[in-house]
């Protein structure tokens, strides 16, 4: 571990989700600032989801890489680029950090974005067309290539101890106002808010816009995928994935329930994500072939043993912004606030991206050429 430097500029991130850590991370990095993350929950908690806070997002997603930004949205294809390429650094050189990575069987129902050609294509590694003929029946478009998969309870724990070992500090507190975050760092006046959903009730920020966006996984034992796969769901509150985590288990989904704050599991959305995710790959059961890729024919048999292999059902909630990510400076009285969240499903897929421009904010807020 790198000693604490009192050179460096101090700065308090606010939350210790997977872009509070990231920014913390890149911030500390740069050798000239001094971090201290402030979490109600921390990475030091996660023996397993049950053991935190449902409201903390990071530790109950997915996760993997895939890209959603359209042509008007260059904010957002940078920080999907820029991530994919890190996360791809990571999974080279850090095999303990859970990032690995794997191929991908990605298919899109907007026929925008087939029109248009998804911008992501332009970078993926290893792309190549998937026939027509194995599409699933909503589908405007099919491609595989190296994507990447994130074990968030091996990930986050390896962010934070990055971190430290650059010399950064992460503590435990609940804040009621944005201005206790300097009581954590001597002679501090820049705060990075990354506390996503906390952002709605925390004194100072008071973001109604934030909302919560439910989801429901399943995390099943099965050694023999490894391919994740996506599809569109009939409605735009559902999508199919199947994403291996590297150590046998496989996370299924899922639902996207916009202002719902439902804690438990809804057992038919269980019954549904098994059903789904089967009929996109029946290797979950077993190393079976598929003669109709992507496109197979699910029984009630099917269903109960693929029940059998649960470990856990997970429950957790999206941070989503109307508008977007809030990436923008704050001045209130003598303190300098750079805010980083609201990104909805897409923090993992898009967090160094996210990271390096809230870097840039503070750098420009610090030397006066910030836009407030």
């Amino acid at each position: 571990m790198l000693p604490f430097n009192s050179d460096r500029i101090p700065v308090v991130v606010v939350g210790s989700g997977v872009i509070g850590l990231t920014t913390a991370v890149t911030l500390q990095r740069t050798q000239r600032y001094q971090v201290t993350v402030i979490g109600r929950d921390t990475p030091d908690d996660l023996h397993g989801p049950p053991s935190v806070s449902q409201t903390w997002a990071s530790p109950f997603a997915g996760a993997n890489w895939r890209a959603y930004s359209g042509a008007h949205e260059p904010q957002l294809r940078m920080a999907e680029e820029q991530t994919y390429f890190r996360l791809r650094d990571i999974a080279q050189e850090s095999p303990r950090s859970g990032v690995k990575i794997i191929p991908m069987a990605d298919f899109g129902a907007s026929q925008k974005e087939r029109a248009q050609t998804p911008a992501f294509l332009d970078y993926v590694k290893n792309l190549k067309k998937i026939e027509r003929k194995n599409w699933p029946f909503n589908a405007a478009f099919g491609y595989s290539y190296d994507s990447i998969s994130v074990n968030v309870l091996q990930y986050l724990p390896w962010l934070a101890a990055e971190l430290r070992r650059l010399g950064g500090v992460i503590r435990r507190a609940t804040l009621d106002h944005i201005g206790d975050a300097l009581k954590y760092a001597d002679g501090c006046s820049l705060v990075v808010n990354c506390s996503a959903l906390g952002s709605a009730a925390l004194g100072g920020v008071m973001d109604k816009s934030v909302y919560p966006v439910r989801g429901q996984t399943v995390l099943v034992k099965a050694p023999h995928v490894n391919l994740t796969t996506m599809r569109p769901g009939e409605t735009a509150d559902k999508a199919t994935y199947i994403i291996p985590r590297g150590n046998g288990t496989v996370i299924l989904g899922g639902v996207f329930e916009a202002h719902s704050n439902d804690l438990l599991e809804n057992t038919h959305t269980t019954d549904e994500i098994l059903r789904n995710c089967l009929s996109m790959c029946p290797q979950l059961l077993d190393q079976r072939e598929s003669t109709d890729m992507f496109r197979n024919a699910v029984t009630d048999d099917d269903v109960e043993k693929l029940r059998k292999n649960i470990l856990a059902v997970s429950v957790g909630f999206r941070p989503a912004r109307e508008g977007g990510p809030r990436l923008e400076v704050q001045r209130e009285g003598g303190v300098t606030i750079v805010h980083n969240y609201g990104q909805a499903s897409y923090g993992f897929q898009t967090s160094w991206g996210y990271a390096s421009l809230a870097m840039h904010i503070l750098d420009a807020a610090l030397t006066g050429k910030a836009k407030l």
